[in-house]
């Protein structure tokens, strides 16, 4: 699995694509880096299209990704596309309603700064 960070674009809004599995044995590493990833954004998503497994180790990622963009008052949101793996577990724990969109561009735009 890998998540990658891409530029920031010009609105503030930072992109962080995860590919492969989200399981157990990734997930863990990555929660030290969380504020990290976040810092500075205005808005972050997390796109989750691309993951092929996502369990309770990757919900534990969105949660801590939700609760550091919390603290410094950042818009978070998820790609989870409707029927994948990660909306479903998305869904099962009750993080899809508020944090999950279906596609990137929707996404980005529940996250970008108001004017």
């Amino acid at each position: 699995m890998t998540l990658e960070p891409l530029p920031d674009r010009p609105d503030g809004v930072r992109l962080l694509c995860a590919h492969g599995e989200l399981d157990v044995v990734v997930a863990p590493a990555l929660l030290p880096d969380v504020p990290a990833l976040v810092e500075a954004a205005r808005g972050v998503v997390l796109d989750l299209s691309e993951v092929t497994f996502f369990d309770s180790s990757g919900v534990r990622l969105v949660d801590r990704m939700a609760r550091e963009c919390g603290r410094t008052q950042a818009q978070f949101r998820v790609v989870a596309p409707p029927g994948s793996a990660s909306r479903r577990v998305l869904e099962l724990v009750g993080l899809a309603a508020d944090l999950a969109r279906d596609d990137l561009p929707e996404a980005i735009r529940s996250v970008q700064p108001r004017r």
